[in-house]
């Protein structure tokens, strides 16, 4: 199979630097720049998701931009299910197409339906603290929200609301929106194979913008909602399918999108891109996270000014359009970095987060048991930082490990 070039580089010394240490793709579907980014997502996604403040708070909790993992998850996810199943859509057709791609939204809602009961019948074993994925504490106001229905409903309430995805831990609750997403994926290549790409991506821009400026009638609260499931309270449909159908669009036509890199406009979009990331890395680092160090944190903008234009533009659950802005120049920033820098990034991390990347559904399965195992043992109350950022990398490298061993692949989703 011949080497695919990325045209932006020319085959030259890419941006003045070393070209034997560019990224080479030989037109594989499989991408390994893609498995690196999905790899480095899980250590923010561990650092948001574990009930404690560690090291990696530094990176993982906003610090590279307004970006959190579950809107790098949900790009990536469709910019390989664009590569993926763009391929089979090409050599199979679109019938056997979606069958393949109804059989992958089954296959989630098992997987998001299993941890959802799992955790319900978890709350029966005397002695278990399962408030850790049972409820969840708003991190500014304090609040907790019970995610389950309270115990006295009884286990078939439990287990029912489970079924339907109105219940469920909300370190896994995203897994209920790849479920819908993947539904309405067949209707995405349905409109890309017949050339409406340009129709398909203005109809979900429409969809985002009804969503962005519908009235609430709970202030913070999603109000149109496709589905009863809880998810929807976090990453409401209408908006969070924007970042799918971008990167099915982006991964169907990623050959097409890398020539266009090449051009003199799509290298002018690099250089914006890359200094659009590190203006908004710059605007992150002035959150006035009470639980980070006054070191590691900017005031040149002073907190309430901050936390004014974090709630007009960056809100996570209705994906404010700066929130949007950040994850496509970081994509872009992050893409043309592994790209240039590829092999040195490589040895020095690739080791770890390539298998990450590539086993994701398997690593997001088991964090959720680890998260609970962790808070049971009274890591997560006693310590400080360092202890915290010892479990965490451990939490990592035990993942890997798992992945390497392949530890129960026969049953576990992967």
């Amino acid at each position: 199979m011949t080497a695919y070039t990325a045209p932006f580089f020319d085959g030259q010394r890419p941006l003045g630097f070393k070209p034997h240490w560019r990224y080479i793709d030989k037109g594989w579907t499989r991408d390994l720049r893609i498995d690196f980014m999905r790899g480095f997502v899980f250590l923010m996604l561990f650092t948001a998701h574990f009930p404690f403040f560690s090291w990696f708070a530094l990176v993982g909790w906003e610090r590279l931009g307004v970006v959190s993992s579950a809107e790098v998850f949900i790009l990536l996810a469709g910019v390989v299910t664009g590569a993926v199943y763009g391929k089979k859509l090409a050599s199979e057709g679109l019938g056997p197409c979606t069958i393949k791609l109804l059989a992958r939204a089954w296959t989630l809602y098992k997987v998001a339906a299993l941890v959802a009961v799992s955790v319900a019948l978890l709350r029966l074993v005397p002695g278990l603290d399962t408030s850790v994925l049972t409820s969840f504490t708003d991190p500014v106001t304090g609040t907790a929200y019970p995610l389950y229905p309270p115990k006295e409903a009884g286990l078939l309430s439990a287990v029912l609301h489970a079924l339907v995805l109105a219940s469920a831990p909300h370190q896994f609750q995203v897994v209920g929106l790849y479920v819908v997403l993947f539904l309405f994926t067949p209707l995405l290549f349905w409109a890309i194979s017949r050339g409406k790409t340009g129709a398909l991506l203005t109809l979900s821009w429409a969809l985002y913008l009804v969503n962005y400026f519908a009235l609430e009638r709970i202030p913070g609260t999603a109000t149109l909602r496709l589905t009863v499931a809880q998810f929807e309270q976090a990453f409401p449909v209408l908006a969070w399918q924007v970042l799918f159908v971008h990167g099915v669009a982006l991964g169907y036509h990623r050959h097409s999108v890398l020539e266009f890199f090449g051009t003199a406009v799509g290298r002018a979009l690099i250089i914006c891109s890359i200094a659009a990331t590190t203006m908004l890395l710059w605007f992150s680092l002035n959150h006035p996270l009470d639980q980070l160090p006054d070191w590691a944190r900017l005031t040149v903008i002073p907190p309430e000014q901050f936390h004014n234009v974090y709630q007009s533009y960056f809100l996570k659950y209705k994906l404010g359009p700066g929130r949007l802005l950040n994850i496509a120049v970081l994509f872009v920033t992050a893409f043309v970095l592994l790209t240039v820098f590829w092999r040195p990034l490589y040895r020095s991390m690739g080791w770890l987060f390539i298998p990450l990347g590539q086993e994701s559904m398997y690593v997001f399965f088991v964090h959720v048991y680890m998260i609970l195992l962790v808070t049971n043992t009274g890591l997560a109350t006693s310590g400080g930082p360092w202890l915290h950022t010892a479990v965490l990398a451990t939490a990592l490298l035990l993942s890997w490990c798992l992945v390497k061993v392949r530890f129960l692949f026969r049953w576990l989703p992967h």
